[in-house]
């Protein structure tokens, strides 16, 4: 059975963001919580994105589930992750209109030609 990390709550119901203004390209989430989903209203390429936890989710600053079998990651268990993840550079393609994507993050900056971006909060 999996989690149920926001105990039932719906997407959105504990507070939301939207940008569609290029000039605000840090956004951040109220004191205590986290950037949940990001769905993106126009063509946008992500400069940073910072998770809670980078091991776990992808992310700007290193690379979450990679070749953990390999030693490339200390402290986890070498039977309970995944394999192959990347970390988002300056090469990652931009994210189309309406695509939505999930995670836990502390920040996320947009490029400058961001065409909007909604963030949606949790705990």
């Amino acid at each position: 059975m999996a989690a149920n990390l926001d105990n039932g709550v719906i997407l959105g119901a504990l507070g939301s963001s939207v940008s569609v203004d290029t000039t605000t390209l840090v956004m951040t989430p109220p004191p205590g919580m986290i950037i949940a989903s990001i769905q993106f209203i126009g063509t946008c390429k992500i400069k940073t994105l910072v998770a809670e936890d980078p091991n776990k989710t992808f992310n700007t600053v290193i690379a979450s589930h990679q070749d953990i079998d390999s030693g490339a990651v200390a402290g986890y268990n070498a039977q309970d992750h995944g394999d192959g993840g990347m970390k988002l550079t300056s090469n990652t393609p931009q994210f189309p209109a309406g695509m939505a994507i999930y995670g836990r993050w502390t920040s996320a900056e947009f490029t400058e030609n961001a065409e909007g971006v909604i963030l949606y909060f949790g705990y």
